[in-house]
């Protein structure tokens, strides 16, 4: 059933998505050449997250739902590194970089950790932080006005 915190969560861990992927892009400007590809992995992440999990759960928030928000936020950020290092996994596939294929599947971690590790950086923490809070208190607000 849609309801107004849905649809709110989803529109702006979207935004968010966004805008975090341009902040990475001008941090690390090597990540200029993948960044539509990261770009489509991160809005559709934050719609697809907003809307099956901070959406659906902002009413079991007791608070101001920034927890929540920032939740919502970390699962996002999980979600695109596991895109991307699933890309890299394709794209090592397609270069006939791997022997076995379990060797293509443990790139995926080794990856995860890579991305996770370059995400380690102020400026992009502190987005991801700050937008993911305003996420959450913006769906609490709209379910709280229009529920």
């Amino acid at each position: 059933m849609p309801t107004a915190a849905k649809l709110v969560a989803s529109i702006m861990l979207a935004i968010s998505g966004f805008i975090v992927v341009l902040v990475v892009v001008n941090v690390y400007p090597d990540a200029a050449r993948r960044s539509v590809g990261l770009t489509s992995a991160a809005v559709f992440m934050g719609l697809f997250v907003g809307w099956r999990g901070l959406g659906k759960r902002i009413r079991e928030d007791e608070g101001s739902g920034m927890i929540s928000g920032l939740k919502a936020g970390i699962a996002m950020f999980v979600w695109v590194i596991f895109l991307y290092a699933l890309e890299d996994m394709i794209g090592g596939i397609k270069d006939n970089a791997y022997y076995q294929p379990m060797t293509a599947l443990l790139v995926i971690p080794s990856s995860m950790i890579k991305y996770g590790q370059m995400a380690l950086n102020a400026p992009i923490i502190g987005t991801m932080v700050v937008l993911a809070a305003i996420t959450g208190k913006m769906t609490k607000t709209a379910d709280t006005r229009w529920s």
